[in-house]
């Protein structure tokens, strides 16, 4: 029992902690604007991953408990990558590194084919939006236009 204790606040680090230091650069790059509606869809993925992981946690019998926990997280945030609604939350972080700040967001649900802006009111990411561009004029290059409210 004890061993899943040590184990599980291994995880917490993993699949909470060290994604929550990225959360916090990307709320910074926000500069204030909509930080809590942008974050709380991250937040609940944190807490969906911890939840996931244990149950892999319960089912690997190895040690060191912190190994074990980092198997756990990496096979939950593996399957994430690849589960339809998730995987674009856990690709933006890697957009906003490629892009050197934050990426355009774009979004054809129900054909929309529209894109947001950093600094437009409705910027922010859901599980519904599409591709990311580092430039406006990519955005436009692939055929989807700027939404303004």
């Amino acid at each position: 029992m004890r061993s899943l204790q040590r184990a599980s606040a291994w995880l917490v680090a993993f699949v909470i902690g060290l994604p929550a230091l990225g959360l916090v650069a990307v709320i910074v790059a926000l500069r204030g604007r909509s930080w809590g509606l942008f974050s709380a869809p991250y937040l609940l993925l944190f807490v969906l991953a911890y939840l996931a992981g244990l149950i892999l946690l319960a089912l690997l019998r190895f040690r060191p408990d912190w190994l074990r926990a980092l198997v756990a997280a990496v096979a939950v945030y593996a399957i994430a990558s690849v589960t339809p609604g998730v995987d674009t939350m856990i690709r933006y972080p890697y957009h906003v590194v490629r892009c050197g700040g934050l990426p355009v967001v774009a979004s054809g649900f129900a054909a929309g084919m529209s894109y947001n802006v950093p600094g437009d009111e409705d910027y922010w990411v859901s599980p519904l939006d599409g591709p990311f561009f580092c430039t406006e004029k990519g955005a436009k290059a692939a055929d989807f236009r700027h939404y303004v409210r």
